[in-house]
């Protein structure tokens, strides 16, 4: 949990002004139904790179990149959080399990998504085991999310520090050259 509480200090707040900034690119305000539809591709993208096979794989479009896939992930959980006004912070409260498996991933998702579309009404609910609210559950969902991540991304031997650190360089400068182009488009 320290290696988390760490990037949280360093990288929380850069990643919430990210996920504001790209707003600008959107034609609607993201909500968190959205922000989980964004979190299972990056999700998805993920398992491209493990699973890479002609038969799912896109035509001219490849996934080799795992830091910046589990970058991609770390950022949409803290904004699903946020758009949900939970405490990121709070993730210390969640004892850490040892878990390295991919299975883990597609497990944890299908509960979240499943607990948030129950929360918006699109499920009907049921009760959560050992959880007070089913935002209490939720809330659990998106950070063991967060920390499987974590542990995966260690047993791969990737930085996470490093790897977000470079995708907020690589989008930060997708959203200059949008707003150039943006410029562009309305002097023409």
């Amino acid at each position: 949990m320290k290696e988390i509480m760490l990037f949280l200090n360093h990288y929380y707040d850069a990643a919430l002004k990210l996920s504001y900034d790209f707003g600008k690119t959107r034609d609607h305000d993201w909500s968190p139904m959205v922000i989980l539809n964004e979190l299972a591709i990056q999700i998805g993208h993920v398992y491209n790179i493990i699973y890479s096979s002609d038969a799912v794989n896109e035509p001219n479009r490849q996934f080799t990149n795992m830091g910046d896939e589990f970058s991609d992930v770390l950022l949409q959980l803290i904004a699903l959080s946020a758009s949900m006004n939970f405490n990121f912070f709070d993730i210390q409260t969640i004892a850490s399990l040892e878990e390295t498996s991919w299975y883990a991933y597609p497990v944890l998702f299908g509960q979240l998504n499943e607990a948030i579309m129950e929360k918006y009404g699109l499920r009907f609910s049921k009760p959560r085991a050992g959880f007070a609210t089913l935002d209490d559950f939720i809330k659990n969902r998106i950070f063991r999310l967060f920390d499987v991540t974590f542990q995966i991304a260690s047993k791969l031997e990737l930085d996470l520090d490093k790897e977000f650190e470079l995708m907020l360089i690589d989008a930060n400068n997708f959203l200059k050259k949008f707003d150039y182009g943006r410029r562009k488009i309305k002097k023409d």
